[in-house]
């Protein structure tokens, strides 16, 4: 479990989608403020109280790259991730990073910024509360239940091959079930845990 530490605020994440969406999200001491902006230069802005949360969902949705899901009563939804699909050249034109020391620089500290993001929601929430329980869960379950589904293929398929003698495909598949396993240890089912217990494999740092 991650020991949640203390952060001044306000506290800023600033998180650019595949699809060239840009959420900016900050979070204060009493609310917490989030800007979207599309790819088609529309502009969302959105306030919300602590006590306007229903659940927070933490997930692994890749072993590179880690998800929050902040769900709120009025159905209104914000999902952010650790990774860095962009970077912004000149505060506007977007760029996929490259292997130089300053994207790599940026990337790092984009992954720090999501972390603090992370830490610093659940320890504002654990320190004071809401005033009505929020729902947090983590883990990727349907992922888990897609993996053991294919290692249970798998299993049929490797002695098959093997038996008509299609000794290359039995490797692969072979290789194929030992990374599945592997990957399938980096998931959990859903579960539930509390705001002061983070769990660490959720975050970057």
């Amino acid at each position: 479990m991650k020991q949640i530490m203390q952060h001044s605020f306000p506290v800023y994440y600033h998180y650019i989608a595949r699809n060239r969406k840009r959420i900016s999200c900050y979070l204060y001491e009493d609310s917490i403020y989030c800007k979207v902006r599309t790819k088609n230069g529309l502009t969302e802005q959105h306030k919300f109280r602590y006590e306007d949360i229903h659940k927070i969902h933490l997930g692994l949705q890749d072993i590179s790259w880690h998800t929050i899901d902040i769900y709120f009563k009025n159905r209104k939804h914000i999902h952010l991730k650790s990774v860095t699909f962009f970077i912004e050249r000149n505060g506007e034109e977007l760029e996929r990073p490259k292997t130089n020391e300053i994207d790599i620089a940026s990337v790092k500290a984009n992954r720090m910024a999501y972390s603090n993001f992370v830490t610093a929601l659940h320890e504002r929430i654990s320190r004071d509360g809401t005033g009505h329980p929020i729902i947090f869960t983590h883990g990727n379950s349907w992922k888990k239940i897609l993996i053991w589904i294919l290692m249970s293929v798998i299993l049929i398929l490797l002695p098959l091959t093997w038996k008509i003698g299609f000794y290359g495909w039995s490797l692969f598949f072979a290789v194929s079930f030992l990374l599945l396993l592997l990957f399938s240890r980096k998931i959990n089912f859903k579960k539930q845990y509390r705001p002061d217990q983070l769990p660490e494999k959720y975050l970057p740092f």
